[in-house]
């Protein structure tokens, strides 16, 4: 009997499918420089154009802003009165407080005249029976004519009524109480309402991540509809590697992608660090350029607060795990014009694997300077230590989900050597987020972050199985990476009328470099017996060769959203131009470029009572380096998705209901060529069709739920390899989840929380769809008690259990290539406690 042997090593790409690309080839050192410094430069042009006004409008707050005496013209339409709140606090640049029930029902006579921003708000709720007053904050609260704002919880009921948060500050970044969010940036570079979203969006807020401890990417969107996480299981920790809607997705950070080297120079940060992370769904080239199918995962950092918060934990668990974290932030001055954040924690733990180790440092600060309240200039920075990380490596098919008749593999089996193994990675970041609204109607901004990769990475992995059903072939991989970004956003964004048409305009430049340098070597490795195993054999280092890589991307991209009453039509367009560099040692440079179209178009009807269906069209294009038989440079992947559906925001209480049904097709992907198998042909294709249906809640005060459910149908419908008509590999065709979180706020258990959680993944195929996996459902649950209910002397402590895969299930996650499966993440078990003040 003879078995498959391979080579390939499981590197951090794209597809899974696909073979390593051939190494990419770097400009010289001068050139990318130049650009990067150039364009950069044109940002701080930018902002420096707009420091002036932004100046002016400082020296002249205190005569003339949007708050004070002076009257200005507004116009809002006739309406319901929580949008016409809205959209007035929205043109004054000022926050709004109300609760959704207060104004249920309750219609507004418009506005349209000269009026201070007080008599504005007086002229809004003129005959409906509250009124609008403007706390010592700055914040305007809307609350029953003489009558006090409420504060405590009513006493009849025990639960505090929900407040809709309405914030005309541009912080997208802000605290979400609970679970739901109701707006956020990433599918439109605006601030605007999932509702009015004309695609499928989720969000994962603070207190979800906080209660659920999700300690990696993938924990924090277990439960997240449409995403496949932890594709390759709980081996693969040092990279974010999980799907959306089947196909891969991209990570960025605060708007601007993380962009990785396509090898092994990948970037990843740590949810602690992060506010929220916002999940978009299909192809999104119109705002974001060169992008995977799946969609785009943003995380949002913790940045400064103008209300004073600190926090320090201390965690521990199996494994041995050892956790301490802090968060601090507030202002620096009375005024709050200076705020501060300063966020960070240390982590050590075994790793699932046998024999490896997870260490991690990070520090991330960040400074906010507020002149005024239409300017704002944000700092921020990261250092993130990994010294070591779990294996990166795989179990075979042989004793894990086929029959091995020497029995079944350990969950914690290592395919490695303890001697040759490592993996040492450095990041360090720095970037700036400004934005100043030149009057009530047009906001410029300028995002831009550099970022910087030093690793070393040496494994052994394994690439088959014996005829004797227990000896491992092995192969040796290095490598020593370096690595620089820059990526660059600068916007306009106006509001005006043309008739009784309204429209938020977007137009914006981006631009992206990467620098990377690697020394990559493949070499042999001695096999290993599985049942036997020696893991400290002598293994030499292998030869390793230099290669240089250099890429660009400059793209400009327009967008409307246009409003006619209820309707919102939101209509995009961008043109991209790549270029890539690679010189590989001992040869000459290699060069190859792409031009690139993509649009998108989205609409949405908005009904009184919530309910709000939309349909939309978009694409993606993705280069691609190589050249076919004949010499041509291969053309961009590219995507397009059809998506309708709808979503429910009720007006009682805060929840966001989602249900979308998408067609997503991906073409141009490398297939070997039909007529000449050395080489490529860009004949591929692959389909993903389905239907999600997600549940954000916060019920009352005391409970959030979070739930969803989807189907994937995701197949290649055109390949050359035998894959054609088959299914994409640890993809399942359905999966499901239910999480809900309760505290207690009254009696004799008042401030014991618990929560508790069912993540259900259908069968999913192997590489070739010879063999099928076995579906699985883990449980997760959680227990939290705050001490201040024992003793006003603890106040802010609390003390938390939480349990992931709390049944301890064994279960194989995917098996992603022919010779390569990966185990789930076993049941861990985490204590801490909390201080805050």
């Amino acid at each position: 009997m003879t078995r498959r042997h391979s080579r390939r090593h499981p590197a951090a790409l794209r597809d899974d499918r696909r073979p390593p690309q051939p190494p990419k080839r770097r400009m010289p050192p001068s050139r990318p420089r130049k650009i990067a410094l150039a364009s950069l430069g044109a940002s701080l042009a930018l902002a420096a154009a707009v420091a002036p006004t932004a100046l002016a409008f400082a020296a002249d707050a205190g005569s003339n802003p949007a708050s004070a005496a002076a009257r200005q013209t507004w116009r809002v339409p006739a309406g319901p009165l929580d949008a016409a709140l809205s959209d007035f606090a929205s043109q004054a640049g000022v926050s709004i407080q109300m609760d959704a029930r207060l104004v249920e029902g309750l219609r507004s006579p418009g506005l349209n005249g000269a009026f201070t921003v007080n008599e504005g708000f007086a002229a809004l709720v003129a005959g409906t029976g509250v009124e609008v007053v403007e706390s010592s904050s700055g914040v305007h609260l809307v609350r029953t004519r003489t009558a006090a704002p409420r504060a405590q919880p009513d006493s009849q009921s025990g639960q505090q009524l929900p407040t809709v948060h309405v914030s005309a500050q541009s912080n997208p970044y802000g605290d979400t109480d609970g679970y739901v969010a109701f707006s956020g940036r990433a599918a439109a570079k605006t601030d605007t309402p999932l509702i009015e979203t004309p695609q499928s969006i989720s969000v994962v807020t603070r207190d979800q991540l906080t209660q659920q401890n999700a300690q990696t990417l993938n924990a924090a969107v277990r439960y997240t509809s449409g995403v496949t996480a932890e594709s390759r299981g709980g081996t693969a920790t040092r990279y974010d590697l999980l799907k959306i809607r089947g196909f891969d997705a991209d990570t960025y950070w605060n708007g601007l992608k993380l962009i990785g080297n396509g090898m092994y120079s990948v970037p990843q940060l740590d949810p602690y660090l992060m506010e929220r992370i916002e999940v978009l769904k299909g192809p999104v080239s119109v705002l974001y350029g060169q992008a995977a199918a799946g969609g785009v995962i943003d995380q949002e950092s913790r940045l400064p607060t103008p209300q004073a918060q600190h926090e320090i934990g201390v965690q521990f668990g199996n494994y041995g795990h050892k956790q301490t974290t802090f968060d601090f932030s507030g202002p620096l001055d009375a005024d709050a014009h200076y705020l501060y954040r300063l966020t960070g924690l240390a982590r050590s733990e075994d790793g699932q694997v046998n024999t490896t180790r997870n260490e991690r440092i990070a520090i991330a600060p960040s400074f906010t300077w507020r002149p005024d309240e239409r300017t704002s200039l944000t700092l921020y920075a990261l250092f993130q230590r990994d010294p070591r990380s779990t294996s990166y490596g795989s179990v075979p098919p042989e004793g894990t989900v086929l029959f091995d008749p020497y029995g079944k593999l350990p969950a914690d089996f290592y395919d490695g050597d303890t001697a040759f193994e490592r993996f040492s990675r450095t990041q360090a970041s720095v970037g700036y987020q400004f934005e100043h609204k030149l009057d009530r109607n047009w906001t410029v901004r300028t995002n831009g972050r550099f970022f910087h990769i030093g690793q070393d990475y040496a494994s052994v992995y394994g690439s088959g199985v014996e005829s004797d059903y227990r000896t491992l072939d092995r192969y040796s991989i290095a490598s020593t990476d370096n690595m620089n970004t820059v990526a660059l956003d600068n916007q306009v964004e106006g509001k005006f009328a043309t008739g009784p048409l309204a429209h938020t305009l977007l137009a914006g430049f981006d631009y992206q470099h990467m620098a990377s340098s690697y020394r990559l070597g493949y070499g042999s490795a001695p096999p290993l017996d599985l049942y036997a195993p020696d893991y400290d054999q002598p293994i030499a280092d292998p030869a390793r060769t230099l290669t240089q890589v250099s890429s660009n991307q400059y793209g400009v991209y327009a967008q409307d959203q246009m409003r006619l009453g209820r309707f919102v039509f939101t209509l995009g367009g961008r043109e991209d131009w790549t270029s890539t560099t690679t010189r590989v040692e001992g040869s000459g440079p290699t060069d190859q470029s792409a031009r690139a179209f993509t649009k998108r178009a989205g609409l949405t009807y908005v009904f009184d009572n919530g309910i709000a269906p939309y349909a939309s069209y978009t694409e993606s294009f993705s280069p691609q380096s190589g050249t076919d038989a004949s010499g041509h440079p291969f053309d961009p992947e590219r995507a397009r998705q059809y998506e309708v559906g709808v979503k429910y925001q009720p007006t009682r209480w805060d929840a966001l209901f989602t249900l979308a049904w998408f067609d997503l097709k991906r073409k141009n992907l490398l297939t070997p060529d039909a007529n000449n198998p050395a080489f490529q042909s860009q004949v591929g294709e692959a389909r993903s069709r389905g239907v999600e249906l997600e549940a954000k809640a916060s019920v009352t005060d005391a409970v959030n739920v979070a739930a969803s459910y989807t189907y994937l149908d995701t197949k290649y419908i055109r390949d050359n390899s035998g894959l054609q008509g088959k299914f994409i590999a640890g993809v399942p065709q359905n999966q499901a989840s239910l999480w809900a979180y309760y505290t207690q706020q009254r009696g004799p258990l008042a401030g014991l929380s618990f929560g508790a959680g069912a993540r259900y993944t259908g069968q999913t195929y192997s590489y070739d769809n010879t063999y099928k996996l076995s579906s699985f459902l883990l449980v997760d649950a959680t227990l939290r008690y705050d001490l201040g209910r024992v003793s006003s002397r603890l106040k802010g402590s609390d003390l938390y259990v939480n349990a992931q895969n709390l049944l301890n299930k064994r279960y194989v996650a995917s098996c992603y290539y022919t010779t390569w499966c990966a185990f789930g993440y076993g049941r861990q078990v985490f204590a801490g406690a909390n201080y805050r003040w």
